[in-house]
This record gives structure tokens, sequence and C-alpha cells, in this order.
């Protein structure tokens, strides 16, 4: 194979895999996963926001806790003062009295905040738990699409392998320098790097050449450059 065929060629099996990776993109499973990714991907925010409420309501009901039961140790204490009789001023025992009365109102008071607290930490679990719920649906959804999509696009990947490894073949019939221009152009000429010359006219961007042009370029070298588009042209058979 020369040059130019192999040119011709490779062009060929780009615009093969191009072809077959945009229609494995467009099937419907494919699409759905991703777009059901992106769903995940916002539950499980979600998901990371509801534990981190979790954690911190359980914080704040402990705290009150421990609050708590530091209150009712110092009202112990105070009432084991009033009980053991080593106090026996009436005006202390007084203000023991209503030291643990203020004690008893403080305790009452971070009680019922304790139970705010908690009622808000179970709807916190709750919350949870359905977001859980939601995301483990979601991957299973997940897997059977994925499923779906190798059943559906299984032929499809099997062909782009398949041209994948024509292509390498074909592009080790080019010179490396060659290649390396060929790859650029696919590059900054949207995926197309090579034309041929049909007639008087370059079949990648369908201008016709300059009568005299076209014939140099059927009598010069095998490959060449199209005036108009600046893309690598090859002489078509029917025109030598």
């Amino acid at each position: 194979m020369s040059e130019g065929e192999a040119l011709l060629a490779l062009a060929e099996q780009d615009l093969a895999i191009a072809r077959a990776e945009k229609q494995l993109d467009e099937v419907p499973e494919k699409r759905a996963v991703l777009q059901l990714r992106k769903r995940l991907r916002e539950i499980e925010a979600v998901k990371d926001r509801a534990e981190a409420y979790c954690r911190k309501s359980d914080a704040l009901v402990n705290r009150s806790n421990d609050e708590a039961e530091s209150i009712q140790l110092k009202i112990d204490a105070e009432q084991a003062k009033v009980m053991s009789g080593e106090v026996t001023n009436p005006k202390e025992l007084q203000n023991l009295t209503r030291e643990i009365d203020a004690l008893r109102r403080k305790k009452d008071a971070v009680e019922h905040a304790e139970i705010g607290l908690m009622e808000k930490a179970e709807e916190g679990l709750a919350q949870l738990a359905k977001v859980e719920a939601a995301l483990a649906e979601g991957y299973e959804k997940e897997r059977v699409l994925i499923e779906e999509f190798k059943a559906k696009g299984g032929e499809l990947q099997t062909e782009i392998v398949r041209l994948k490894e024509t292509r390498a073949r074909v592009a080790g019939d080019l010179t490396p320098l060659l290649l390396a221009r060929y790859e650029s152009l696919r590059e900054t000429k949207h995926g197309i790097a090579v034309g041929e010359l049909v007639g008087d006219l370059c079949s990648a961007c369908r201008t016709a050449i300059p009568a005299h042009e076209a014939q140099a370029i059927q009598a010069g070298p095998p490959i060449a450059e199209c005036p108009n588009c600046r893309r690598l042209l090859v002489a078509g058979r029917d025109s030598r």
C-alpha cells in the first residue's frame, strides 16, 4: 500500500471510528446512566449534609445531657449540705434552699431544651434514612442501566476496538513525519486531515482547484496540499 493509499485508508478508519463512537454516545441507556450519575452526585451531597447535621445534633444532645448531669451533681451536693446538719444558720439554710430551687429550674430548662434537640436529631436521622434509601435505589437503577448499555452497546464497542486495531496497522504504513502532520491537521481541521483529488475537486473541502494546479498535483508527488483548505491531498486513482 502506497503512502497516499494509506492516508486515504487512515482517513476512512478515523471516519468510521467517529461514526461508531457517536452511535455509542447516542445509546439511550448511556445517556440515562450519565444523567442518573449526575443526580446521584447531588443526592450524595445531600447525604453529606444530612450526616453532618446528625453529628451536630448528637453533639448538642450530648452536651445538653452533660450539662443536666452537672447541674444534678450540684443539686445533690447542696442537698447533702442541708441534710447533713452542718448548716444551722437559718439564713444560710434559706440561701441553700433558694440555690437548690434555682438549680432545679435551670435543670428543667436544660432538659426541656434537650427534648427539642432530641426531636431534631430524630428528624435528622429520618431524613438521612430517606436519602440513603434514595441512593440505594439509584445505585440499583444504575446497575440495571449499565447492564442494558453493555448489552446494546457491546457490539459497537467491539467494532470500535476492531476499527482502532485496523487504524494502527494502516498508520504503520506512514512515515512518522507524515503521520505527525496528519494528526496535527486532524486537530485543526475538525477531524478531517486529508482529501482526495477527484478531477479538479478536493473531496475534503468540496472546492474546485484551478485546472493548472490540479494538473500539477496529478503530475507531481502522490501527496500534495490542497491550495484551498490546506489539507493533505492525494490524487485520486481516476485522476492519474
